[in-house]
């Protein structure tokens, strides 16, 4: 391996075109230097420079390891800085994942925003999928965090942070009987009519928590049809299809076909997001996100 010491000394020597005035330059007697350029050569087994009497100059072979120095010098220069911004930080990777239905909400991006302007320099790997998969990618480190609907099950070592709670509304087609009642609806008034739903396995959360919110008003939704995806059913709903009660964030979609109300209960319907990640990942890009969630 060639010492990096006698590459700088090299390249200045080359600068210079003269060995007294690359020492004066290395701040080092002319002898050490001539051994030190010698010596490279020897062990290269290549004539690097040419003698003059006036100074040197270098050979093809120099001018070949001359370019090759100076991109080994200015790597090794870079090395500290980038060492240190990976250990603050400010470099590297960040692998964030999250469920469809979070995935509309306005908090991702406004996150992913505020994070690249404090750390423009990390890179962000995002990955959208069901929430076991994302549990698992967790635990196997593949992932940095993730957000779902629900707090991690106990015992697998992750943490939950509460991020929010969104609230629950009634998606309807503009022509469902409902869709002319000024007043927020009851979700008891539901019960009578078909729902469309996101399918468990996608959004195993936010169905759970939908399902859960119909029992606690005493009613088993008729679920007539389950879509792949969020915005899958509210095609579903615009053709007429049934209805079904969405995060608030989809308010925005669809808006013509579709009729969105205000969702009452006793018990009030949301739809939670929590940010899970390793209880003991020591990871500071991952400390940088939850500050930026607090």
């Amino acid at each position: 391996m060639i010492d990096i010491h006698k590459l700088n000394a090299f390249v200045v020597v080359v600068e210079e075109s003269n060995i007294s005035r690359a020492a004066v330059r290395l701040n080092m007697q002319q002898p050490p230097l001539t051994r030190m350029i010698k010596s490279l050569e020897d062990e290269l087994k290549a004539t690097l420079l040419k003698r003059l009497p006036r100074g040197v100059e270098v050979t093809e072979a120099g001018k070949a390891l001359y370019q090759e120095a100076l991109t080994i010098l200015a790597h090794a220069q870079a090395i500290p800085k980038r060492v240190q911004n990976i250990a603050q930080g400010l470099e590297g990777q960040m692998s964030i994942g999250f469920t469809n239905s979070v995935g509309l909400h306005p908090f991702l991006p406004a996150l992913l925003r505020n994070f690249r302007e404090a750390f423009s320099a990390v890179s962000i790997h995002l990955e959208e999928d069901g929430s076991s998969s994302l549990i698992d990618s967790i635990i196997n480190e593949k992932n940095d965090i993730v957000f779902l609907r629900k707090p991690a099950p106990i015992g697998l070592g992750l943490t939950s942070l509460h991020v929010l709670d969104e609230p629950l509304i009634v998606a309807l087609p503009n022509n469902h009987p409902l869709a002319v009642q000024q007043d927020a609806i009851h979700i008891l008034d539901l019960e009578p009519y078909d729902f469309v739903l996101y399918r468990r396995l996608a959004g195993q959360d936010l169905f759970d928590n939908i399902l859960a919110s119909c029992y606690q008003a005493g009613f088993s939704p008729k679920i007539v049809q389950e879509a792949p995806r969020l915005t899958s059913s509210l095609n579903l709903i615009a053709a007429g299809i049934g209805l079904s009660i969405v995060p608030e964030a989809i308010r925005d979609f669809w808006n013509k076909q579709i009729i969105y109300k205000t969702l009452h209960a006793d018990t009030p319907c949301i739809a939670p997001i929590y940010a899970v990640y390793k209880q003991d990942f020591d990871h500071i890009r991952l400390s940088h996100i939850l500050n930026l969630l607090k």
